[in-house]
């Protein structure tokens, strides 16, 4: 049923693209047409301090997941429709002399926003789409420095992996400025599709009366190059050169 939920999501974005694309708009006098490769910094708002309680109690470190996370993406306009797409994913690893722990985010984004202003250098637009989104926590003991082959064997290390992840209807607003280069501020809210849940081994094992897991809002900074263009600018220099 997840699945089907985000193929349909995933259809109807790309269907109502391509439809604005194909359909004049009546504001514009000339088409829009602009593609830029961004790298998305996003802030997820995420609290988890059930989880970290919950390891703390069993003598374990917290989850502290990246708090600046990056990725790589693309970003289309067309005639004041923006399609964003993205995918990232930062870890964030920290050691002592027992033991060593990683924290990763991860996030897959892709949305369809309507621009509000006439001016295509500078865009504000409420979007819609899909994002789905995963955490995973690894901890693992150290050796003591100085041990022997049957010590380092006879004396099983501790070993905890653990993963969530969930998918996401993701609504939000954004505000950009595109030249031959792009920033776009957004900020989102996210309403899930299913409950957050704690798994473990590749096979999704579910931990049953896990912690819970709160997140709802992010906001994200993209940085991109490319260019973008109107039939009436790329046709100015023909009528000039005739004149």
């Amino acid at each position: 049923m997840k699945l089907k939920r985000i193929a349909l999501i995933i259809s109807l974005i790309v269907f109502a693209n391509f439809s604005m694309a194909q359909t004049p708009d009546a504001e514009f006098s000339d088409d829009v047409l602009g593609g830029f490769i961004i790298m998305p910094i996003e802030i997820p708002v995420i609290d988890n301090s059930d989880l970290n309680t919950a390891l703390s109690e069993f003598g374990f470190p917290s989850l502290n997941h990246p708090t600046i996370n990056f990725g790589i993406g693309l970003q289309l306009y067309t005639n004041r429709w923006i399609t964003n797409f993205s995918f990232i994913k930062t870890a964030q690893r920290k050691s002592s002399e027992t033991f060593s722990t990683e924290a990763e985010y991860r996030s897959t984004s892709l949305s369809i926003g309507y621009d509000l202003i006439k001016n295509y250098r500078y865009s504000i637009y409420p979007y819609i789409g899909f994002k789905g989104y995963g955490l995973n926590y690894l901890y693992r003991e150290k050796s003591a420095s100085e041990t022997n082959f049957n010590d380092y064997f006879n004396n099983p290390l501790e070993y905890k992996e653990f993963h969530s992840s969930r998918a996401n209807l993701d609504l939000g607003i954004g505000a950009s400025f595109q030249w031959f280069f792009l920033i776009n501020l957004r900020a989102g809210y996210l309403l899930p599709f299913e409950n957050a849940s704690w798994r473990i081994n590749n096979n999704n094992d579910k931990l049953g009366d896990s912690p819970g897991l709160d997140y709802n809002y992010y906001f994200s900074l993209t940085i991109g190059l490319g260019g973008i263009t109107s039939d009436a600018e790329a046709r100015r220099p023909v009528y000039e050169s005739e004149l």
